[in-house]
């Protein structure tokens, strides 16, 4: 099960930026009358509020999503979460549902602000410093980008770099609204096993998963990285556009940096997808079931009875 969720998320988070019984309205992104650019705005505004339903039904056509419905139950009786999972997922929640959740946990997490604060505070600038050279060292020697996606990686490295730099990660009354905003994230679940998860519909399964995400984004908020905020930036024009291709310009805001990048749009039947995200998917969900292979008896183990003996 943990593939086919990592395959979700990794599909979910790479519509974010070109781009049920859920609890929450969708949004009607699979229009065939939106155009290339439209469809890619409709998919960050989406992602922005916790709607993955939207956003993984404007990331592959209708086919393929009943196939993730499929592989969804498929894969919970197949690869359920483990005893151990279960025990550790039941007790995060145990903690952050908890009538003293705000109280409880900060009082287990300021011992441990101070003493990284204390260890790691004035190493910070270093530590962030080298990070970004060493990602500015890894960009810029990259065979597999063009000029173009070194120069948006770098101007979004910068800007991160940035971000990290001003972040106050170790003030307590930040952490304090951190903690508030992952409790309220926490509570409105209303899950406390993974058994609960297990036991939900594919669509009800993203609808509590983009409640999570609004909670990650309401967390990140407090230390200055709104996400929210740059997902409803985006701006997206199309550069060219062919019969079945085109190509978009998605123009955002990251920590107050100006920035953007180009993506390529595929059209099926009407309806535009985005093409590397939409080639990854498919990939994974074609891919065949592993089987056990054929046993080596010439390995096994022969066990040879002993003639009994009289007594």
């Amino acid at each position: 099960m943990r593939r086919f969720l990592s395959l979700a998320a990794a599909s979910v988070f790479s519509l974010a930026l070109i781009g049920c019984q859920s609890e929450q309205a969708t949004t009607d992104i699979t229009a065939k009358s939106m155009g290339p650019g439209e469809t890619v705005a409709a998919s960050a505004k989406a992602m922005s509020k916790g709607d993955l339903v939207s956003v993984l039904k404007a990331a592959v056509p209708p086919a393929q999503y009943e196939k993730m419905k499929t592989e969804w139950v498929k894969k919970v009786k197949e690869e359920p979460a483990s005893d151990k999972e279960k025990a550790e997922f039941a007790e995060m929640m145990a903690k952050l549902t908890a009538a003293d959740a705000e109280t409880a946990l900060y009082t287990e997490l300021e011992p441990q602000l101070a003493k990284m604060e204390q260890e790691m505070a004035a190493q910070m600038p270093l530590m962030i410093g080298m990070g970004r050279g060493f990602a500015a060292q890894a960009i810029n020697e990259s065979e597999k980008l063009t000029a173009d996606q070194k120069a948006q990686a770098s101007a979004m490295l910068d800007a991160t770099a940035k971000w990290l730099e001003g972040a106050k990660f170790f003030d307590r009354d930040k952490a304090k609204q951190a903690i508030a905003a992952a409790v309220k994230a926490a509570r409105g679940l209303e899950i406390q096993t993974l058994d609960q998860v297990e036991a939900m519909e594919f669509e009800q399964m993203l609808g509590k998963a983009g409640q999570a995400y609004v909670g990650l984004q309401d967390v990140l908020a407090v230390y200055g990285f709104d996400l929210a905020q740059t997902l409803n930036s985006v701006k997206a024009d199309v550069v060219n556009e062919q019969a079945d291709s085109a190509k978009v310009k998605v123009a955002y805001t990251l920590f107050g940096e100006a920035l953007s990048f180009e993506t390529d749009m595929i059209k099926r039947d009407d309806r535009w997808y985005g093409k590397e995200a939409l080639a990854e998917i498919e990939k994974e969900l074609n891919k065949p079931a592993a089987v056990a292979g054929p046993v080596d008896e010439t390995t096994e183990e022969v066990v040879e009875e002993e003639p009994a003996t009289a007594n």
